[in-house]
């Protein structure tokens, strides 16, 4: 007697365990009733967190883009040195959403800066080498645009990388022009005089 109690206490305890876990399952799929929302170690919304590491590839495949060396692009890194990010926070005392990588040697913090999304180039000795920002064609100086459509009429232009550089020099726009479906990259300084920039 007692175990045929104890298998049909086991049974319905099963029973109720398998309910359970369905109806978990259930809820899993259909998303307005009071499902859980997936989160990252960080806590943050998955969603959210997936599309902003979409959003931070699409903006470094276009920093970098015709600059990639035979390490295949920047590495995501957590320790940068302590002259790096002193000099980050002092020249980008508001900067959100801070991401840090290292690329030929140096240190690339992408970042949140009011509207856009910058990423600042340091050197170990925290040397700010340039900042360069993602702008569309609007923000291009019409000089450079003068330029390179009397030079090359068919290109097509559609955004550059302004790139700020430090002390004083004025600030300089790789431009992507694409002719016939090949894709060239020019630096120009904002009146449209053709320049040299490494990377």
């Amino acid at each position: 007697m007692k175990q045929i109690l104890f298998l049909l206490t086991a049974f319905t305890f099963s029973v109720a365990m398998m309910g359970q876990g369905n109806s978990d399952g259930n809820k899993d799929k259909t998303k307005d009733k009071g499902k859980p929302v997936a989160t990252d170690q960080s806590g943050k919304n998955k969603d959210k967190a997936d599309k902003e590491k979409k959003e931070l590839d699409n903006h470094n495949k276009k920093i970098w883009e015709g600059t990639s060396d035979k390490s295949g692009g920047p590495k995501a890194s957590k320790n940068q040195p302590t002259k790096v990010s002193s000099a980050f926070q002092r020249d980008y005392p508001n900067a959100t959403n801070v991401y840090w990588t290292k690329y030929r040697g140096d240190w690339t913090a992408t970042f949140g800066n009011g509207i856009w999304r910058s990423t600042a180039v340091y050197h170990a000795n925290g040397d700010r080498r340039d900042t360069r920002t993602l702008v569309s064609r609007e923000s291009i100086p019409r000089k450079i645009l003068d330029v390179i459509f009397k030079q090359k009429p068919e290109a097509k232009v559609d955004e550059a990388i302004k790139i700020e550089v430090p002390k004083g020099l004025k600030d300089i726009f790789r431009i992507k022009d694409i002719i016939n479906g090949k894709a060239e990259f020019q630096y120009y300084n904002a009146d449209g005089i053709k320049v040299q920039y490494n990377y």
